[in-house]
């Protein structure tokens, strides 16, 4: 069983009712903002959520599994699903809702923790073998998304792993600078995953499918957080000098007084401020490309 949850406070003390979802954040996160500009839903549930209806199953579910990514070995380190087993699920899915609308929204977005583990835990791969092993397990999977009946696939890029705050504590410096190792796997696997999506797009006509620059997205709130109102963009409003995240940000931790002026709520994840401003952005790029 993972240890990697975020179902208690101060976890979603924004949320709807201060409630603790299980969502990395103090209130609502990326997908949930999604679904409301679509026009879908106001907050996008879990699908291992026991209490979901059908109607719940048919506009729209995560199969996210916190702590998780492409490498199996970041699965096996946090006790996460794998993304064989997310498909599973998914296959499951289907078969309760019965066929999938062709207008579904199919949205992809790992990697940052297998960029974390290629640094906290050595492995025999070069960054640039690394990068390559990432980017052909995402096509893998969009793949066999594809084959499930998606026709419609919004695959994300890595977002500058190396500037959330753990990576600053870990390999930043004494200034807490961006960690540049981080950062520059993301963009080598970026620039390898945008050009696979270009190819996937010219074999499957039937199906579109676009990248999503999460990493100059993330980059430029971080670079302009003071325009954008928030005064910390390096260390978070949970927890203590950058070392914070599931269970270790919890009710007895270091709080700041208000999250919305910290561009990330723990270790790793943004508040609920920072996720807005990053779909607001989403939505004006890419909304276009949305049928």
């Amino acid at each position: 069983m993972t240890v990697v949850k975020a179902n208690f406070p101060p976890y979603g003390r924004e949320y709807p009712g201060h409630k603790a979802t299980g969502r990395f954040s103090d209130g609502k996160i990326s997908v949930d903002f999604i679904a409301s500009a679509l026009g879908v839903k106001e907050m996008l549930p879990p699908y291992l959520n026991k209490s979901l209806t059908l109607e719940d199953l048919k506009t729209g579910v995560s199969f996210a599994s916190a702590g998780s990514g492409y490498n199996n070995a970041t699965c096996k380190t946090s006790s996460t699903m794998t993304i064989e087993r997310q498909l599973q699920l998914f296959a499951e899915y289907k078969k309760k809702v019965g066929t999938i609308p062709e207008r579904a929204l199919f949205i992809v977005c790992s990697g940052s923790n297998d960029i974390v583990e290629h640094f906290t835990l050595a492995d025999s791969m070069s960054s640039p073998e690394y990068a390559d092993m990432m980017a052909a397990r995402a096509i893998s999977l969009v793949e066999r998304l594809i084959g499930e009946g998606a026709r419609q696939i919004a695959l994300t890029g890595a977002p500058p792993v190396g500037c959330v705050p753990s990576q600053r504590r870990m390999a930043g410096g004494v200034k807490t600078q961006c960690a540049t190792d981080r950062n520059q796997l993301a963009l080598m696997f970026n620039r390898k995953l945008s050009l696979e999506v270009a190819k996937l797009a010219g074999r499957f006509r039937g199906v579109n499918i676009f990248y999503v620059d999460l990493y100059s997205i993330l980059g430029d709130v971080v670079q302009r957080y003071k325009d954008l109102g928030f005064v910390n963009d390096k260390d978070s409003c949970c927890g203590y000098v950058g070392f914070a995240v599931g269970p270790l940000c919890n009710i007895g931790s270091r709080l700041c007084p208000d999250p919305s002026q910290y561009v990330f709520w723990d270790s790793y994840h943004p508040t609920e401020k920072a996720y807005k401003l990053m779909i607001d952005e989403f939505i004006r790029r890419y909304m276009r490309y949305i049928h």
